[in-house]
């Protein structure tokens, strides 16, 4: 890099003496060119990157390994292995720039700036990578979990450097900026181990509802996939028309059993006990 500035330094000296003395323009265009000495820096920054970079990808797999083998938190697995991957790789920068100037001082102070520009340039993408490394350590739901933001509901598949991906119920892939993610108001629908299902049918005009409500009852309370506690609930609702709707609430594990297999079973219990009241 030396060649340059002596380049400019010659060039600037002969634009100030006599138009005999000055050099001609092949001599000028060769001595901005990077000498043996400046391509054999590159060479070695280049080098050192593209070491590091291996070196990165290693230590990532090597810590994921151990934390799979530990079974850690799979989004402590994540963000161990994400800041493991860019520190190794800003280090290896850091001594690329460094092979390629020779001077710390002068890398450290550049890669300031540099940071400075990045900032201002890509508020939008240092924004969402942040709120993912918080929502990460903070944990706000798991990957696993089925929550709802941004009026989308889905299954957390990942928590990528940008973006949070959900799996709605649909089969379709929804991409939510971490920082919306962060700021915004989540409802974690699998936060705890069991949740409130309510179903209801109406009772048909001429049905003796009488013993209706305890037959329903006893079968829930029968039923091994229904949480004892708190007890499944069945009530009798007033309708506008005059006639009556069962209503039926149970608190279910839906992480050991299938919510829509056991809704359905519990629809068709209801809809025998009715039948049977006719």
């Amino acid at each position: 890099m030396g060649a340059m500035f002596a380049g400019f330094a010659r060039l600037t000296t002969s634009s100030t003496a006599s138009p005999t003395a000055s050099a001609s323009p092949a001599d000028t265009f060769i001595s901005y060119l990077p000498t043996r000495h400046d391509l054999f820096k590159i060479a070695v920054a280049v080098l050192v990157l593209a070491v590091f970079y291996l070196l990165a990808r290693l230590t990532r797999t090597l810590a994921g390994r151990e934390l799979r083998r530990v079974r850690a938190d799979p989004q402590v697995g994540l963000l161990v292995t994400r800041m493991t991957f860019l520190g190794t790789l800003l280090i290896g920068l850091i001594a690329a720039f460094t092979a390629l100037f020779g001077n710390p001082t002068l890398v450290f102070g550049g890669f300031g700036f540099l940071a400075l520009a990045f900032s201002l340039a890509f508020q939008d993408i240092l924004k969402n990578f942040i709120a993912g490394v918080f929502l990460l350590l903070e944990r706000p739901f798991r990957l696993g979990d089925e929550i709802t933001v941004d009026n989308h509901t889905g299954v957390v598949e990942n928590i990528e450097m940008r973006t949070t991906t959900l799996r709605t119920s649909d089969g379709e892939q929804v991409l939510t900026p971490n920082s919306l993610v962060y700021t915004g108001t989540i409802i974690n629908r699998t936060r705890y181990p069991t949740r409130l299902f309510t179903l209801t049918a109406k009772i048909p005009d001429g049905s003796r509802p009488d013993g209706l409500v305890d037959r329903l009852r006893d079968q829930l309370n029968g039923r091994p996939d229904i949480a004892k506690d708190p007890p499944p609930q069945v009530v009798l609702q007033p309708n506008v028309d005059g006639g009556l709707t069962v209503e039926v609430r149970y608190w279910l594990d839906y992480r050991k059993n299938d919510p829509v297999a056991v809704q359905a079973a519990v629809g068709q219990q209801i809809y025998q006990a009715i039948q049977s009241s006719g």
